[in-house]
């Protein structure tokens, strides 16, 4: 099987964190999160344009706050999205 590359990682990642970011009740903006993550909100804008990924202690950071593991950052699909298609709709890793 052939890696992953890094512009498909990028762009995995850009989907699944505005989604965790724009899904999450309350609404949580991108300066919250970059307050949260002691990060700025460029940095933010520019994980979720795909254009740069967070160095390992951001990225570890947001998988914590989402309750996630760092691989499921990762991901094609998240694994809360295959289980909302599936009917399940709990949303108990977002807090």
């Amino acid at each position: 099987m052939a890696p992953i590359r890094e512009d498909q990682l990028k762009q995995n990642l850009a989907r699944n964190l505005r989604y965790l970011r724009e899904g999450r009740k309350p609404y949580l903006s991108q300066q919250m999160l970059a307050q949260k993550l002691e990060v700025t909100q460029k940095s933010i804008s520019r994980y979720e344009n795909g254009i740069s990924l967070p160095p390992a202690h951001v990225l570890v950071a947001i998988a914590e706050l989402f309750g996630l593991t760092t691989d499921a950052l990762f991901m094609a699909e998240l694994p809360e999205n295959k289980n909302k298609k599936e009917g399940n709709t709990t949303n108990e890793n977002i807090t």
